[in-house]
């Protein structure tokens, strides 16, 4: 706004206090402040335009208790948070399971804290989600799997490592190698370099993992970074439900191919699990086979999960039709 005048800047601050803070109607407002209608309308328009008016939308976040209850009884869970599916929009929806994770950060993280970060989609979401600041105090960021990719996909690494230190303050160790390479020796060797080393032996003393959970498909960040070939990718789906930080995993939650497990530049899958707070965000129904591998496999403490893709998952673990 290039208005700079204080008595109008005034006035738009005073008409949209009435409105946002007192309640008062447009109509009531004008009558007071002796403006008309229209006025009124245009000066709260300026005031969201200046950013004096924020206005967002909270998700009540125990709309499911049931299905909640049902699910942390059935897998051993801590906590399990279902979101709604309010516009039928993938990318919403997902934004809100994410904000519910955030949310929760301040008290699932504690003073010198290992946290480790997985990369992928859903976490570039919660890169955007962070709140600007969590007070805690020494904690250090790791990167629980390799993200270069040998063809032209970001997969995003960095800046959600980055996003993390930022909100806590604290300190980020990246993983600088591919998520998977051609054979178990070049894995060996990549993991004894000690920029790599460091950060998997760091990995055995994080006390919090946040990741998601990756389908089967060429869709898939895995397969569009060019780590497989058709071939043997196709191999791969007929082993697997999804990945787990680039691990593999088979409906029970099991390493899927032990020899393709092998060239995974990753923190090992057994480490993983081992993390006492394991915090996974979920969106989606096609990715209930990977979430129920996941939450039989022990790799799940706190579930953030969308209603319907929850609802598949009971559905497929009770072994209905």
């Amino acid at each position: 706004m290039k208005d700079k005048d204080p008595y109008k800047i005034n006035l738009i601050l005073r008409v949209a206090k009435l409105r946002y803070e007192l309640g008062m109607s447009q109509i009531d407002i004008a009558r007071q402040e002796h403006l008309s209608k229209s006025t009124v309308s245009r000066l709260i328009a300026q005031a969201q335009e200046m950013g004096m008016v924020k206005i967002s939308i909270v998700e009540p976040k125990h709309a499911f208790v049931e299905l909640e209850n049902a699910m942390a009884e059935a897998f051993g869970l801590n906590r399990v948070t279902i979101l709604p599916d309010v516009v039928g929009n993938r990318d919403v929806l997902r934004k809100d399971v994410c904000a519910a994770l955030a949310d929760d950060l301040s008290r699932d993280v504690q003073d010198g804290d290992i946290v480790g970060v997985a990369w992928g989609h859903t976490m570039s979401v919660l890169a955007s989600v962070l709140p600007k600041r969590i007070g805690k105090k020494g904690i250090r960021i790791i990167q629980l799997n390799g993200g270069l990719s040998k063809a032209l996909y970001d997969a995003g690494a960095d800046q959600i490592v980055r996003a993390l230190v930022n909100c806590f303050e604290g300190e980020g160790y990246l993983l600088p190698a591919p998520a998977l390479v051609d054979t178990p020796d070049i894995a060996v060797s990549i993991e004894r370099d000690s920029s790599v080393s460091r950060i998997i032996q760091m990995a055995e003393h994080c006390r919090t993992a946040i990741y998601s959970v990756g389908t089967i498909g060429h869709g898939t960040a895995l397969y569009q970074m060019g780590y497989f070939s058709d071939e043997a990718y196709q191999a791969i789906e007929k082993k697997s439900v999804g990945d787990v930080c680039s691990h593999f995993v088979d409906a029970q939650g099991r390493i899927a191919d032990p020899l393709l497990d092998a060239r995974v530049v990753a923190t090992p899958l057994s480490k993983i699990v081992a993390v006492p707070n394991k915090m996974v965000a979920a969106v989606g129904v096609d990715k209930a086979p990977a979430i129920l591998a996941a939450l039989r496999g022990g790799m799940v403490d706190k579930l953030y999960i969308d209603q319907p893709a929850a609802a598949e998952v009971m559905r497929m673990a009770s072994g209905q039709k």
